[in-house]
């Protein structure tokens, strides 16, 4: 049975941290963003070096790839008509959605979004204009996809904001717990995972994970309505899609402590689908979905 969210509460540390780290990354975007810097430039501004002050040891590689994949991608928008595409979420906050789910594996598959910006200021030759193609597709996904809408780039930098800090609260108070997992089963990994220790009378009241992986990983087991499918996983600050495990139902992965969106998709299922649900891990370890 699926652990509820009354379970585990954020405490204030993890929450003022990730509001700095956000607030900082956030910055950063903003600047990045009205420059349109270089690729190299780019990956400096968002390297783990740069902001270890703030992580004190939390991993967030993943988050300054996606953040730094996200301002290269708002230049872009800025630069052609100011317009971002977004999903807005269940509890009313916006995710940006990756250019990359339609210029990445259509156009060119082998760069990245941050190269596209270079590539095409370059006056990098094309079919079409990039601007027109992108005012197609913003228009296209807000009439046939469902909660996708057009925002103004401060309407969606604000909404990130908000997002990534939830995303972050829950990544290092998350971290913390897997500490205290790790602590109680010893400090040192020999080979895979670990299943922890259940908690005792007098604890936090938080439930562990399944299983613990090296890095901050935790086990995540996803179900679905479907059997077959490939399930994917997405942050939900900024929808950019990751292969989660096949085939349904059920399938299980490891995932860093955050909120994440998942979808779906295979033969029963031709077209990826996202499910309505946004899920907060930990303390929820058995995602549930419910759209397909």
């Amino acid at each position: 049975m699926a652990e509820s969210e009354a379970e585990f509460e954020l405490d204030g540390e993890s929450v003022s941290r990730a509001g700095r780290l956000s607030s900082r990354l956030m910055q950063d975007l903003h600047m990045v963003s009205e420059e349109g810097p270089p690729p190299e430039m780019l990956r400096e501004r968002f390297s783990e070096q740069r902001y270890a002050e703030e992580a004190e040891g939390t991993p967030i590689k993943d988050v300054l790839a996606n953040v730094g994949q996200m301002a290269a991608e708002f230049a872009m928008a800025r630069r052609w008509d100011g317009k971002i595409l977004c999903l807005k979420l269940d509890n009313a906050e916006l995710a940006p959605i990756s250019m990359s789910e339609y210029f990445g594996g259509l156009l060119w598959p082998t760069y990245r979004s941050e190269d596209w910006f270079e590539l095409w200021e370059r006056g990098f030759p094309s079919p079409f204009p990039p601007h027109r193609f992108w005012r197609d597709i913003l228009l296209r996904s807000a009439q046939e996809e469902e909660n996708v809408m057009v925002f103004s780039f401060g309407e969606a930098a604000e909404g990130v904001e908000r997002s990534l800090k939830g995303f972050l609260s829950y990544r290092f108070a998350g971290i913390k717990k897997w500490g205290e997992w790790i602590h109680g089963i010893g400090n040192q990994f020999f080979g895979g995972p670990r299943r922890p220790p259940r908690s005792r009378g007098g604890s936090s009241g938080s439930s562990p994970a399944p299983a613990v992986g090296p890095g901050g990983g935790l086990q995540v087991q996803v179900s679905c309505l479907t059997p077959g499918l490939r399930i994917h996983v997405s942050p939900a600050y900024f929808i950019s899609w990751a292969f989660f495990g096949s085939p349904t139902s059920p399938v299980t992965s490891y995932v860093l402590p955050g909120r994440y969106i998942f979808a779906g998709d295979g033969p029963m299922l031709p077209k990826r689908t996202k499910d309505h649900g946004l899920f907060c891990i930990p303390p929820t370890y058995y995602p549930v979905l419910t759209r397909f």
